[in-house]
């Protein structure tokens, strides 16, 4: 079974996460034009990492069902519970894209430079679903967050995914804290994961690289 190109993933993850902060000058409502941008090359991505075409034609459909719920927001207004789907089926693109990188650089055990590239996406993509969960529970009124975040509806999700990363790398700035049981347990295991799959990542790399040191 033939290896991704990790760099096709990364390149669309760096250009969603570097044009999330000037969301909000954006055409086409900010947040929708980022929602756009990731579908179209997180689309890009599944391409060249997919391995059968099932999983290709899944990503397609997501992508397709994103755009179109985007497309209803935009033309008919705002609708909370299509926020929460649509949400969702980024969350599920995430996760996809994340399985299929882990893939490579857990299971099949290679250490070059592309299994580098795709483990890093995969931090990147744990990042970015947390803040998407947090996004889902503030719609649904599950969680909410004080300090230094935007009370427009509309930006509050680059915060949101500042607050995810500032989390999962464990800086603590404490600029934006959360309020309740629900998010503070889950920024909590994020961190935990987050420092967790360092460890994990680091041991698996330098154990394959030594044993195959040890074959030569």
């Amino acid at each position: 079974m033939k290896s991704g190109n990790f760099g096709y993933l990364f390149a669309g993850l760096l250009a969603v996460l570097l044009a999330m902060p000037f969301s909000s000058n954006l055409p086409g409502g900010g947040r929708y034009s980022v929602t756009l941008l990731f579908c179209f090359f997180m689309l890009i991505s599944v391409w060249s990492l997919a391995a059968s075409k099932r999983v290709f034609q899944f990503g397609i459909l997501l992508v397709v069902a994103i755009s179109s719920l985007v497309g209803v927001n935009i033309v008919f207004g705002v609708s909370y519970h299509l926020q929460i789907i649509e949400s969702l089926l980024i969350t599920v693109f995430c996760a996809l894209s994340c399985f299929i990188a882990a893939r490579n650089v857990f299971i099949w055990h290679r250490v070059d430079l592309n299994s580098l590239v795709g483990a890093f996406c995969v931090y990147l993509l744990l990042g970015l679903m947390w803040a998407l969960l947090f996004r889902i529970l503030q719609i649904c009124g599950w969680a909410s967050f004080t300090g230094n975040i935007s009370e427009q509806p509309d930006k509050v999700f680059p915060d949101l995914v500042y607050f995810s990363f500032v989390t999962i790398a464990s800086l603590g700035y404490g600029d934006i804290s959360p309020i309740g049981g629900l998010p503070k347990m889950l920024a909590y295991l994020e961190a935990l994961i987050g420092q967790f799959y360092l460890a994990v990542m680091v041991a698996s790399l330098v154990g394959v690289y030594s044993a195959g040191r040890k074959r030569q």
